[in-house]
């Protein structure tokens, strides 16, 4: 595996370990009735703020280990690189979701998410 590849592999890590910052903040500060997200907010219902919580970032996980591997292992070098970039996204977002859960502080891409999730709540009709 070439350096880059490593460099994936450790941005996937990374991305995975701040969505620690999200669980955390979101046991900590959010209930069911709370939650913004509203896929969250069913997961919630029926797994508990924990328990959808850990479930979540078993999936994301997975998911970034999973996606990564492929990029690190057979990606030319674009791949990697935009794999890093989306990593490098996917870590501040979480930090940011972290902040906004325990601060109030919303960046202006957390308040274009909070409107879409009101949006998917309105047609999923979860409330």
């Amino acid at each position: 595996m070439e350096t880059i590849g490593i460099v994936v592999i450790v941005m996937a890590a990374i991305a995975s370990l701040t969505k620690i910052i999200d669980v955390v903040t979101t046991i900590l500060r959010v209930d069911v009735h709370t939650e913004i997200n509203p896929i969250g907010r069913v997961l919630f219902r029926r797994l508990g703020v924990k328990g959808g919580c850990w479930a979540t970032f078993v999936l994301w996980t997975v998911a970034c280990m999973g996606v990564a591997w492929p990029f690190a292992t057979c990606g030319d070098i674009v791949d990697c690189v935009c794999a890093i970039i989306i990593y490098s996204v996917l870590t501040y977002l979480n930090i940011s979701t972290g902040l906004f859960n325990m601060r109030g502080i919303a960046i202006p891409f957390t308040r274009t998410f909070i409107k879409f999730y009101g949006w998917l709540g309105r047609k999923l009709g979860v409330h």
